[in-house]
């Protein structure tokens, strides 16, 4: 993860680019910080793959 610094609205960003959480200047605390990373990752590993069927979370044989 990388923590984009713009005065105004820094966030918190995934190797990939996306957006994971913007902070104030108020919020942006190290345990906010940690808190949305871990959040989402454990998001980020609950998705299905595509190659699992999203019902069952099995894959195709």
């Amino acid at each position: 993860m990388d923590l984009t610094s713009d005065p105004d609205a820094p966030a918190l960003r995934r190797p990939d680019g996306a957006v994971v959480a913007r902070f104030s200047a108020r919020g942006m605390t190290e345990a906010a910080i940690e808190r949305e990373a871990w959040e989402d990752l454990l998001y980020m590993t609950d998705e299905p793959r595509r190659d699992q069927n999203p019902v069952t979370g099995s894959r195709p044989t």
